[in-house]
């Protein structure tokens, strides 16, 4: 899983992601479970007021103890504080933002330019209706037999500007 992926995973950005890594002292590998208890700390971080920090260590908790088809609950030892996770929408959001982390949108980019779908040049010509069948036989020939071809097609071009050269030479400049 690349960065991109697992912040789409977590529902944050991936900036949000490095920073609160940092902050909790978490090594950095991208892997679902990081993700999925990363997540729930941003839940209860965001929902419920929690630091960081602490919800963090809730969600471990949370995780370790959670039943995924229940509400998990929490309530202190006087009854005056009571701390309700609803597990089955947030396993469902999650697993949502995995699903879309795990598919093409949230692949991260190649680089370099993208390849060619349309096929060589020669294929392209071939289908826009150009004869290509010299180009081919050219190609085949050994590289000797296509010097010494090249060669005479030079020769056959010098011989006009050889005698174009002569016929200067030979006639009176303006005086």
């Amino acid at each position: 899983m690349t960065l991109g992926q697992f912040a789409v995973a977590v529902g944050a950005s991936p900036r949000w992601v490095l920073n609160a890594l940092t902050r909790l002292r978490v090594p950095r590998r991208y892997d679902e479970p990081l993700a999925r208890r990363l997540a729930l700390a941003k839940t209860l971080h965001a929902s419920a007021g929690f630091t960081l920090p602490s919800a963090w260590e809730a969600a471990g908790r949370i995780l370790r103890e959670a039943d995924y088809f229940k509400d998990w609950q929490y309530e202190s030892d006087d009854g005056l504080v009571t701390v309700r996770v609803g597990l089955p929408r947030f396993f469902t959001n999650y697993q949502v933002r995995l699903a879309v982390a795990h598919s093409s949108h949230a692949a991260p980019k190649r680089r370099g330019r993208a390849p060619s779908r349309r096929g060589s040049a020669a294929q392209r010509a071939w289908a826009y209706g150009i004869d290509v069948t010299l180009l081919d036989a050219n190609l085949a020939e050994t590289t000797d037999v296509r010097l010494r071809r090249l060669d005479s097609n030079r020769r056959v071009f010098e011989r006009p500007r050889e005698a174009n050269r002569e016929h200067r030479s030979d006639s009176p400049g303006p005086e």
